[in-house]
């Protein structure tokens, strides 16, 4: 999402007369931020500061803040970032035409509700925006707002524009995008608007919530062949009691039905998801749980995080019984299962034909170049017998090993 955001901002830039900049020779430098997590933000006001030394040599750069932190720490970034200019949430994109042209000498432009494409063949969709779901230990919903969707036809216009440009591969965005709803119209629908548009050839979402997979969704998603068998489906946790005090609205039964059927249709469905692991007041025997799901879910893949208590969350008031040495032992013995679980579900594509989006050469080998398959596992594929090869062409391969968590294919004959 933040990466679509900085899209939409270079596009308004552009729209105002801006052109890209090395740093040194910069008028306006924004700095676009996250506070899903504490260290995220840590990272983001070490840049800032790095960032003085402009506004020393230039006193008439203008250097912005924006983003989650943007909303999260609002005025005190004034106090902690002396020479900063301004600072924009989530939610006022839109007077970054007035903070750069106070007094314009003609109208300004509405702001700029589609992206600039960062290349030709993929791209991100936002369709909604906020959170309503108040998970215990997550900010977003705080420096998010609730939800909010799109316009579908919005939606397709731009889908449409990218198209033209040669992009066939789209992502739709959003922090529960499958919750989205316009006008009567759900995700599913959406999905089924964007599968039908002239063009598109692959179709993946993030992130969902558990919550929203109805009967209408999983229909479509095993029945359009353009939507991709891949899924990233945050779980948190294993144990029911954990996923109570989480507030995540489903049970361990819930969600494991979902990856049942997923994976009924197609047993190389990809599947990734979200790991926590010391929240407060876990017991050992519901970090087991977690352990246990792993086995049952046989993710592809996760993003595996030791609990951190994030100031302004109701997790954060909860006593903690683990020590950082104890959660990190947790957070250990959870990579080394999945780590594990990756590498057997790697293997199992061994053999596979599959259809691969190029991405871009290999930077150890030119006549190598980097794609994904449909379930969102990187290959690496020799194309030495296709003479003009360029990102975005979708080649034929087989897999025919695995090195490392990376699929090695050949041109299928």
């Amino acid at each position: 999402m933040n990466e679509y955001d900085s899209a939409r901002l270079a596009a308004v830039l552009e729209l105002h007369g801006l052109i890209p900049a090395i740093i040194e020779k910069a008028d306006v430098i924004l700095v676009n931020t996250c506070s899903v997590r504490a260290k995220a933000e840590e990272n983001a006001i070490a840049r800032i500061k790095g960032l003085k030394r402009f506004k020393i040599e230039n006193e008439k750069l203008k250097i912005g803040i924006l983003g989650c932190m943007a909303k999260n720490r609002g005025e005190s970034l004034f106090k902690d970032l002396p020479f900063i200019d301004f600072i924009l949430a989530p939610d006022e994109y839109q007077k970054l035409p007035e903070i750069l042209h106070p007094t314009p000498y003609f109208p300004l432009p509405a702001f700029q509700e589609f992206a600039k494409l960062t290349n030709n063949h993929s791209a991100f969709i936002a369709i909604q925006s906020g959170c309503n779901m108040r998970c215990s230990y997550c900010i977003v919903p705080y420096v998010r707002g609730r939800e909010q969707y799109r316009e579908s036809g919005s939606v397709l216009q731009e889908i449409e524009e990218a198209v033209a440009k040669g992009v066939s591969e789209f992502t739709l965005l959003g922090q529960t995008v499958n919750g989205y709803r316009f006008k009567g119209l759900s995700f599913a629908g959406l999905l089924r608007q964007v599968a039908d548009t002239k063009g598109v050839e692959r179709i993946r979402f993030m992130s969902p919530h558990p919550k929203h997979y109805t009967g209408e969704l999983m229909e479509i998603l095993l029945s359009e062949p353009k939507i991709a068998p891949h899924v990233h489906l945050p779980v948190q946790s294993g144990s029911n009691s954990v996923l109570k005090k989480m507030r995540r609205q489903y049970t361990r039964e819930n969600y494991l039905s979902i990856v049942e059927a997923l994976r009924f249709s197609n047993p190389l469905y990809g599947i990734t998801t979200d790991i926590i692991c010391g929240y407060p007041g876990e017991t050992e025997e519901e970090f087991e749980e977690t352990l246990s799901l792993l086995q049952e879910a046989q993710f592809d893949s996760a993003f595996m995080f030791a609990y951190s208590p994030r100031e302004g969350t109701p997790a954060a008031s909860e006593k903690e019984f683990l020590n950082e040495e104890q959660k990190k032992a947790r957070l250990q013995k959870t990579i080394d299962l999945q780590n594990s679980i990756t590498l057997k579900r790697a293997k199992l594509m061994i053999g596979q034909s599959e259809k691969i989006l190029l991405e871009k050469p290999s930077r150890k080998n030119p006549s190598e170049w980097v794609g994904k398959t449909g379930n969102f596992k990187k290959v690496v594929i020799d194309i030495g017998a296709i003479p003009h090869c360029s990102p975005g062409m979708y080649i034929d391969c087989v897999i025919e090993g695995v090195k490392g968590h990376t699929l090695r294919g050949k041109l299928s004959a």
